[in-house]
């Protein structure tokens, strides 16, 4: 209507050739039909709005504000961070207030988490048993995790009849204790409310004593080196910061230090000799109270930590009588370059090996030699059943049935005759099970190669059907626990393991110098040589400490209960684990067990019946981690819980639980009779326009 065209006078010769138009038809137009215009626009803005298949919320919105009675869940944060500032007495007032506000009707769970979560109380209406369930918490050891105690949240409300269910979330919100993999599912109708305990606060500024490193140095006498690094997170630096080194009790030394604004600092302890036994360290961590605003978290202000003199792994090679020359040289000399742990190594011929030479064992090596007979061959046997452990070489000198008879239990085969590979240049290692701990270092690029060593003759190993072999295709190994570490390329074995007991019993196909192959001259032989030591002498190497939320498996820690690697006969007595507050906890046998280190502080591990002191001490430490105070905003938290399990936003609250495609198909049936109107209209539209074109006509 703007843009109308407008009249332009045309002179022509003469009109015959124009046909004459009344004016009436090209004057403005204007709108004439103003109901069939709002008709044809209602039926448009219809279907629009059936193809955006729109649903009602009246029935939800009723369900979640409306009346009836509720199930609460308590959802308490308990990590150590809680414990920063004021944080503990906001949550605790929060959960209080909470389980106030409860009806008569209602229902509410306690829930305490941190790494882990666990309900205080049942699903109860006494506002008495939740309060005094609320007070009886405090701060733990253990770092954030949100997971776990929505999940469980979940899972109570899930089992429960009432028709209103919510949880109350009562945490600092660290970002560390949530990730995007957690995929969390609620019951329909479910309100979610985040109470945040660090909400108003500033930065928190925190110092911590981050981590400890001990560095050991030989001489006459062991000693060690300890150096701390402190970190300070706040925003101004922190001076005249007094870092104590006490062990067992006593205080070493003390070192004063400057922490930069969020930097670290090292302090480095002058050098201490080891005591025996097992000792105890902690390093403190003490701000001038004038700058104590920079400290607001002291639960990390100290590092726990255990130091023992280097027991190393008692060795015994047995050789021929008449051996050839050099024969153990290779082995021998390997071991003795190890120091991390050392290996104490004693050479007896066959002739001369007696039965005390036994004792104290962690690992007997048989170069080439027969087993004892007699008292020997007993005393053999139970340092095997006790978890020692044998390597055989079945070298040039070994009688083929040597090993057979009444060891052949001992062993996963027999051994047979000499392969002899001269003609072809020798042999190669062609598989390695690079997944055992003998050749586990072996595995990363650049770690060594074992295909350079050229072996000319090695010794047939039959393994028995019964054995479980572990073949290349990577097949798991059968009840009687042996299998094939190492093949040659024609698929003979050349090291294979055996368990009899709590011992293991090793196989190597060759000797174990330039005899029968050039393996001791590679680069790869010092170190294999160290790993299959440290492996059949169960040398597990004592930790200088734990990570809180760890779970202790003593039969991978034997240094914990038995002082050494080396096997205990009768070592099955019962033990009693004390914890930092003075729990106990009773282990039927001191070689198997998990223990939860749950607190930080030190923990003891003594026979059943022994004094407090008189068992060995483990250091347990708070996640490093937890010491960053970063936080996550609490509706980031909803709209994670939102990707991840489903849930609706209203309010302040989350309607968890978002509805299935069924669910949400039958409330969008509303289309169906949209589409239908917008027909209906049309229709009519068409009629009326048809009428209106006859009577213009």
């Amino acid at each position: 209507m703007i843009n109308r065209e407008r009249r332009e006078v045309v002179q022509f010769p003469s009109l015959m050739f124009l046909q004459r138009i009344p004016y009436r038809s090209v004057r403005r137009q204007k709108l004439r039909h103003l109901l069939l215009l709002a008709m044809r626009c209602l039926a448009l803005a219809i279907v629009v709005t059936a193809f955006a298949r729109p649903f009602l919320r009246r029935q939800e919105a009723t369900r979640l504000g409306g009346a009836g009675a509720r199930e609460l869940v308590v959802l308490v944060d308990r990590s150590y961070s809680m414990g920063a500032a004021d944080h503990w007495t906001r949550a605790q007032n929060a959960a209080r207030r909470a389980v106030s506000m409860l009806g008569p009707t209602d229902r509410a769970t306690i829930i305490a988490f941190d790494d882990d979560a666990a309900a205080v109380t049942p699903p109860t209406h006494d506002a008495a048993t939740l309060s005094a369930a609320i007070g009886a918490l405090h701060p733990g050891s253990e770092a954030t995790r949100y997971a776990p105690a929505l999940k469980l949240a979940s899972q109570i409300l899930a089992g429960s009849n009432l028709p209103r269910r919510e949880v109350i979330l009562i945490s600092d919100f660290q970002r560390l204790g949530w990730t995007v993999r957690d995929e969390i599912s609620f019951p329909m109708a479910t309100a979610i409310t985040n109470v945040d305990v660090a909400a108003g606060d500033t930065a928190v500024a925190n110092a911590a004593v981050a981590d400890v490193t001990i560095q050991r140095s030989e001489g006459e006498r062991d000693r060690a080196t300890v150096a701390a690094r402190l970190t300070n997170t706040g925003a101004a630096p922190l001076a005249n910061v007094d870092a104590t080194l006490e062990l067992n009790g006593r205080v070493a030394e003390t070192r004063r230090a400057v922490i930069p604004a969020h930097g670290t600092s090292q302090v480095r302890f002058s050098s201490i000799a080891i005591p025996s036994g097992t000792s105890a360290g902690i390093v403190r961590l003490a701000v001038p109270s004038a700058a104590a605003h920079g400290d607001q978290l002291t639960a990390d202000d100290r590092y726990y930590f255990t130091i023992t003199p280097d027991a190393g792994v008692s060795v015994l090679v047995v050789e021929p009588s008449t051996p050839r020359a050099n024969q153990s040289l290779f082995l021998t000399r390997a071991l003795a370059i190890g120091d991390r742990p050392s290996f104490r190594i004693d050479v007896r011929k066959t002739g001369g090996l007696a039965s005390a030479d036994l004792d104290g064992r962690s690992l007997i090596i048989f170069d080439e030699v027969a087993p004892p007979v007699g008292e020997g061959a007993t005393r053999l046997r139970d340092f095997i059943d006790n978890g020692g452990g044998v390597l055989v070489v079945a070298g040039d000198q070994l009688p083929t049935n040597a090993w057979q008879g009444e060891w052949s239990s001992e062993l996963p085969g027999p051994i047979g005759p000499v392969v002899d590979r001269a003609g072809d240049a020798g042999g190669t290692l062609a598989w390695i099970d690079y997944d055992h701990p003998v050749f586990d270092v072996f595995n990363a690029p650049r770690s060594g190669d074992f295909a350079t060593a050229r072996f000319l003759r090695y010794r047939r190993l039959t393994i028995r059907a019964d054995s479980g072999i572990r073949r290349a295709g990577g097949l798991a190994d059968t009840a009687s626990g042996s299998h094939v570490l190492a093949r040659f390329d024609d698929g003979a074995p050349a090291l294979v393991e055996h368990r009899v007991g709590r011992g293991k019993v090793l196989v190597w196909a060759s000797t174990m110098d330039s005899y029968w192959n050039d393996l001791a001259l590679q680069p790869v032989f010092l170190p294999f040589v160290h790993q299959v030591a440290k492996y059949a002498g169960r040398y597990s190497g004592a930790r200088p400490w734990f990570t809180a939320g760890e779970v202790l498996d003593l039969s991978r820690h034997a240094e914990l209960t038995g002082g050494s690697s080396a096997p205990r006969k009768g070592g099955e007595g019962a033990i009693v684990v004390e914890a930092p507050s003075g729990a106990k906890t009773r282990l039927p046998s001191s070689n198997e067990g998990l223990v939860p280190l749950q607190e930080q502080g030190l923990y003891e591990l003594r026979p059943e019946g022994a004094a407090r002191g008189m068992g060995q001490r483990l250091a347990v430490n708070l996640d490093p981690a937890e010491a960053n105070l970063a936080r996550i905003d609490p509706e980031e938290l909803k709209a994670s819980v939102l990707a991840s399990g489903g849930a609706a936003t209203t309010g302040g609250a989350v309607a968890a639980d978002a509805p299935t495609r069924e669910d949400t198909e039958r409330r969008q049936t509303i289309w169906w009779y949209l589409l239908a109107l917008a027909g209906v209209l049309l229709a009519t539209e068409t009629l009326m326009s048809n009428r209106l074109s006859r009577r213009s006509a």
